[in-house]
């Protein structure tokens, strides 16, 4: 499945890396290694994520932890968007849809 990254997302990534490449080189590696190896295995299929609602477009997405971040996609004509990356201790960018189980 083609892997795609929103650049809203790709700044998320950014950021969040250069933040504690600053103050922990190894810990930024680890969590860059982690954040893609999660995203890998989230466009394999291996796992899904409950479903959310993003606060500023309304559009249904999936989320999955890597804390203290969680990655918001989609799944799109054989594509896995990657839409935002989010530490959580920010104000929240979703709210999770009830399931109807």
């Amino acid at each position: 499945m083609k892997i795609t990254i929103a650049p809203q997302a790709l700044d998320d990534i950014s950021g969040a890396i250069t933040y504690l490449h600053e103050r922990n080189p190894q810990a930024a590696a680890a969590l860059s290694d982690r954040l893609f190896e999660i995203i890998d295995r989230l466009a394999n299929g291996e796992f899904e994520g409950p479903e959310s609602v993003l606060r500023s477009t309304h559009d249904r997405v999936r989320s999955w932890p890597v804390s203290p971040y969680r990655i918001y996609y989609r799944r799109d004509d054989g594509q896995f968007i990657v839409l935002r990356v989010h530490h959580s201790a920010r104000r929240p960018i979703a709210r999770v849809v009830p399931s109807t189980e």
